[in-house]
């Protein structure tokens, strides 16, 4: 059986650079999503709560990468959009599973993208 291992990255439409903690993989897509949260919290905190996170957005891509939870700089559509992003490889005896950083605060918001995103992964996956 093919096991698969699942990496955060965040995207920060300011700088248009990745975010991601590296050599983080993760077992499940419940930590590599949970990963995601505490990049979002570090992005808020770094541009003082100015990122409006759009929530009703859609969900995009495939099972080895799926893009979720857009937001802009105060608001701007127009700017270049912050996002957070799900990678999924494929287990290599070298990568070794990491743990994942808790978000500090998360939202009910954040918790309803957390389980639509986790439900899609597996969906995917099946």
């Amino acid at each position: 059986m093919n096991m698969h291992l699942y990496q955060a990255k965040a995207g920060d439409g300011s700088k248009k650079k990745g975010l991601r903690r590296t050599k983080s993989y993760f077992t499940t897509p419940e930590e590599a999503v949970s990963e995601a949260f505490a990049l979002k919290g570090e992005m808020d905190s770094r541009y003082a709560n100015e990122i409006e996170w759009d929530y009703k957005g859609s969900i995009t891509g495939k099972s080895d990468k799926l893009k979720f939870l857009k937001g802009y700089l105060n608001g701007n559509k127009e700017s270049t959009a912050f996002y957070l992003e799900i990678l999924r490889v494929e287990h290599d005896e070298q990568i070794v599973p990491a743990s994942p950083i808790k978000p500090k605060s998360v939202t009910k918001e954040d918790r309803k993208v957390f389980k639509k995103v986790v439900e899609m992964i597996q969906l995917k996956n099946a």
